[in-house]
């Protein structure tokens, strides 16, 4: 067992030799092909795409015909007053709702909905390029 254990730190010591011998070579041939203009590596990490997001989340999931419901939720990526586009689900395809408002400087939105069609409603929104999940509203007779 000792053995084994002596063979397995002399392997890893060995490995990490080799490792610290391949970064010392790059490193020089890194410098002898360097140019003279530096160019600082925050500057290029702090310009990065931010992935862009929305989620939504609703006030009430059943309500009576012509209720008004909140759907509200936080953006990521997206600027200040970029507008919000409410959805509902018709057939198989998405169409505009007539219901929109904009992104808030803190990246939020808040927007009312109201509906007369009964059964199971499905909507989502829409914001630069990016839509939620949808939410389904059930609406009733009053």
């Amino acid at each position: 067992m000792r053995v084994r254990s002596q063979l397995v730190r002399r392997v890893a010591a060995a490995a990490a030799g080799v490792g610290l011998a391949a970064g010392a070579v790059v490193g020089i041939v890194g410098a002898t092909s360097a140019s003279a203009e530096v160019k600082p590596t925050a500057v290029a990490a702090s310009t990065a795409a931010v992935k862009k997001s929305v989620t939504i989340d609703a006030t009430d999931w059943i309500v009576p015909a012509g209720s008004p419901v909140r759907y509200f939720g936080k953006t990521t990526g997206i600027a200040k007053n970029t507008t919000v586009q409410v959805q509902r689900l018709d057939g198989k395809k998405w169409v505009n709702f007539p219901a929109t408002t904009k992104v808030t400087s803190k990246g939020t939105y808040s927007v009312y909905v109201k509906s007369s069609r009964l059964g199971k409603n499905y909507f989502r929104v829409a914001v630069a390029g990016v839509v939620t999940k949808q939410q389904y509203l059930e609406i009733t007779k009053k």
